[in-house]
């Protein structure tokens, strides 16, 4: 979808609420890369700049290996980014997956991000998820928009 106004970007922000989220007790990041792949594959549009956007709260413990999803989607020139929504209270049958060692964030750092100007940020938790959102975004935005001399 392109969004080029505040009425394309409201109409995505709308299908974003209705979306369904499918949950199984896994994640699989590296399906998430290669759906997205997919779509950026087929997209009309022809873009700068391609950038995935993962979130999550929790490493891949499903699917193939994480990091040649990456690698392969950074070989096509795309830019993956993270947001880490991190768990207060991990529970016993998912303390690794949500707190694997060193961090989620680190894991995002070096299994999931990649490309020109990666980056991950983190939401403190499920409540600051939409204020953290909205800075990766813009971060995204401003990555993208050509910068201008000073006078002009």
């Amino acid at each position: 979808m392109v969004i080029s106004d505040s009425k394309t970007a409201r109409l995505f922000g709308d299908h974003l609420v209705e979306a369904s989220r499918a949950f199984a007790d896994s994640t699989s990041i590296s399906a998430g890369i290669d759906f997205a792949m997919a779509q950026l594959d087929q997209a009309p549009y022809e873009a700068r700049r391609r950038v995935i956007d993962v979130s999550g709260d929790g490493d891949n413990n499903s699917g193939r290996d994480v990091t040649m999803a990456r690698d392969e989607a950074i070989a096509k020139g795309v830019t993956i980014n993270g947001l880490v929504i991190l768990t207060d209270t991990p529970t016993g049958w998912n303390s690794y997956h949500t707190n694997p060692p060193g961090g989620l964030a680190n894991y995002y750092r070096n299994n999931v991000i990649g490309g020109p100007s990666a980056f991950v940020m983190v939401a403190e938790n499920f409540n600051s998820f939409s204020d953290v959102l909205v800075k990766k975004l813009i971060a995204e935005f401003f990555q993208t928009v050509p910068q201008q001399r000073a006078g002009n």
